[in-house]
């Protein structure tokens, strides 16, 4: 935790970062199973609802993340406003995984230039 005047800020290391980072990208690339799902006739499952807790999940992680996770955040908001078809959702999906990778490709390498 840092201090900023009165002010504490919240600060994670390179480990809660990374372990952060793949937790998300499990529940990103769930979305499209629970969307699958919930297409089924008398399906219990809501990709509204499931979208919903990623999307809170995201915005306060992006918080912990100094603002890295924002285009993460926009594409679960789009995908939460709107009525997007399956590609969209997909395309939204996919490109949220892909920065989540490579988010977490560059914490990795930090990790490990630090060890050195």
């Amino acid at each position: 935790m840092e201090e900023k005047g009165n002010n504490f800020k919240i600060v994670l290391s390179l480990d809660e970062k990374i372990k952060c980072l793949e937790e998300l990208i499990i529940r990103l690339k769930k979305i499209l199973y629970v969307y699958d799902r919930s297409l089924e006739p008398d399906s219990k499952y809501n990709y509204r609802i499931y979208c919903g807790g990623v999307a809170m999940y995201i915005s306060s992680s992006n918080y912990l993340f100094n603002g890295e996770l924002v285009s993460i955040v926009v594409n679960m908001t789009s995908i939460l406003n709107n009525k997007l078809e399956k590609a969209q959702i997909k395309k939204l999906v996919f490109d949220s995984v892909n920065y989540a990778e490579f988010l977490l490709s560059s914490y990795k390498d930090k990790k490990e230039s630090d060890k050195e």
